[in-house]
């Protein structure tokens, strides 16, 4: 089982609209970093771990370069999911050119929802999602607003790397990313619906 993740593929609300890109980034999170329930572990390694809450799909079948409009109807489920990153780890990867593994891999470091009939919520294509913390608003956005959507992306991996029933795609996070703090309490929408709700400790 593949988690793949695509970085800064949200618009902000004021920014310019450009054309959808040609290459996407890419990157790859364990299966070990796969968690879930009422409790986040803050790794006691770091110093600055954000939150980076994001819709998730789950591929239903075996899929090959295929074309964006096929890649529209092959997820079978969406969650929440927390794409948590290390960042002073991710600061150091970049410093040295190195890859991202233990700065989004961790233990905890994919920390999903419950997953959910792809109809369940109405339009996939036009979901809000919301991220609070302590109550507060932390990360709002539209799905409308990718800036690859979801059969660009499924279509663009599908060329790199067969993917397999029950492989998880993390679509990005919208604005804005930020620390988190032990003792924070966060919960996690779509729409109305809370799929999220857990506390760092």
């Amino acid at each position: 089982m593949k988690i793949l993740g695509i970085a800064a593929n949200f618009y902000d609300k004021d920014a310019p609209r450009q054309p959808p890109p040609k290459d996407l980034n890419i990157f790859v999170k364990v299966s070990s970093s796969l968690a879930k329930g009422k409790v986040f572990h803050y790794p006691r390694w770091s110093q600055n771990v954000w939150h980076e809450m994001e819709l998730v799909l789950r591929i239903g079948k075996k899929l090959k370069n295929i074309s964006e409009k096929e890649a529209t109807t092959v997820f079978d489920g969406i969650a929440l999911g927390m794409d948590w990153t290390a960042k002073d780890l991710q600061l150091k990867a970049k410093e040295k050119g190195w890859s991202w593994a233990f700065a989004k891999g961790f233990d905890e470091a994919t920390f999903l929802s419950d997953f959910f009939p792809v109809n369940h919520f109405g339009d996939v294509e036009q979901l809000d999602l919301t991220f609070k913390i302590n109550g507060q608003v932390a990360e709002q956005g539209n799905i409308s607003d990718l800036k690859a959507n979801f059969g660009q992306i499924i279509s663009y991996c599908s060329k790199c790397m067969t993917l397999h029933p029950g492989d998880l795609i993390m679509t990005g996070a919208p604005p804005s990313p930020g620390p988190i703090q032990i003792g924070d309490a966060c919960e996690g929408f779509i729409g109305d619906h809370k799929l999220l709700d857990f506390k760092v400790v």
